[in-house]
């Protein structure tokens, strides 16, 4: 398995996207995207899905396609007209973050949006700005059966949120209202790895061990929601109400059949801390708050406590020193892309 320096891995990846047609911003800002989620430790939103996105380079600036439908003081909504999604969800938190400094919210929803990759990415923004940011997706691949059923449904409707904490990094939460993502499926798959039961069944109710089922038998598989058998009533509500607010405001469309515009909304919310309480002592609180949980005492085998975000910074320090391990038939897939656009490949190690 390759084993790539973070710096080598963004710079071959933006210069891919560079050759393939790519603006300087587009090509920055999805290249930067993928291998930062590498480095967060989500692998299946990292550079397995580099590829991906060489198609959407040669379209124009991302930003320019962008149309605004409807707007407020404090809400807009943005037709993305199929551009690159990370750019286009990157902007989105950043007018929500100006809405915000001076409606104390700020909402912006978008539809007919490419591919956003990792809702945890955005939140951040927000945060770093003093303000709570909130991510709510109904998209990702229609894929979870509802509590009690077996058939795909839903998409997995991830929900981000981060705040500021007066020292380090923000609290961030990322996660999927279904037991897995379905980039994490993938990443086994190239691992030749099975998945363990209580992540996918068949049409049955039977567990299924066999990541490649999840493309290869698409219309007799789902996966379950969070919660699985016992508690998943919890996730699939969630990912209901999610639907229903991300596909509804977006103008995406909620889930159905055929959604009406393709569903796969973005909504993005920035609020202003401040207009609550001094931020500075919000900040304390939040500092208050993460010393309390990690106090309590450990089970057996446990060394640390994580608090949202932890497992994402922990993996970073752990791979900018080290490197980003790539399974080897997305190295493949990416040299098989700079040799079709002349890209020099760089030499890496191997484990």
């Amino acid at each position: 398995m390759p084993i790539v320096s973070h710096k080598v891995l963004r710079e071959f990846v933006y210069n891919i996207y560079k050759e393939a047609g790519g603006t300087d911003e587009d090509a920055r800002i999805v290249s930067d995207h993928v291998v930062d989620s590498n480095l967060a430790g989500h692998d299946s939103h990292g550079v397995i899905n580099a590829p991906n996105y060489i198609g959407g380079m040669a379209g124009g600036p991302s930003a320019e396609k962008m149309e605004i439908v409807r707007e407020s003081g404090a809400a807009t909504v943005i037709n993305v007209n199929g551009a690159l999604g990370m750019v286009a969800a990157r902007k989105a938190m950043e007018m929500a973050v100006e809405k915000a400094k001076k409606c104390t919210i700020g909402a912006v929803g978008l539809h007919r949006c490419g591919h956003a990759g990792r809702m945890g990415e955005y939140p951040p923004i927000a945060a770093h700005a003093g303000m709570i940011g909130i991510v709510l997706l109904n998209g990702g691949g229609r894929f979870m059966h509802p509590h009690g059923g077996t058939s795909r449904r839903l998409p997995p409707n991830p929900i981000a949120i981060s705040v500021p904490r007066a020292h380090g990094e923000p609290l961030l939460l990322d996660m999927t209202l279904s037991v897995v993502a379905g980039g994490k499926l993938l990443v086994q798959s190239a691992r030749g790895e099975s998945i363990p039961e209580g992540w996918m069944i068949d049409t049955d109710g039977n567990p299924i061990t066999d990541p490649n089922d999840f493309r290869e038998r698409s219309n007799d598989t789902a996966v379950m929601p969070l919660g699985g058998f016992q508690f998943g009533h919890k996730g699939f509500g969630l990912a209901v109400m999610i639907d229903a607010i991300a596909g509804g405001l977006s103008w995406a469309g909620c889930s159905r059949e055929s959604p009406t515009r393709g569903a796969s909304g973005i909504v993005m919310f920035a609020i202003n801390i401040s207009d609550f309480i001094d931020l500075v002592d919000y900040e304390q609180e939040i500092e208050y708050l993460v010393e309390w949980v990690k106090s309590s005492a450990r089970m057996p085998g446990i060394d640390e406590l994580y608090v949202p975000g932890d497992f994402e910074q922990r993996n970073r320090e752990k791979r900018m020193k080290e490197g980003i391990p790539i399974e080897q038939p997305t190295w493949d897939r990416l040299v098989e892309a700079a040799n079709r656009y002349k890209v020099n490949v760089p030499t890496v190690n191997n484990r």
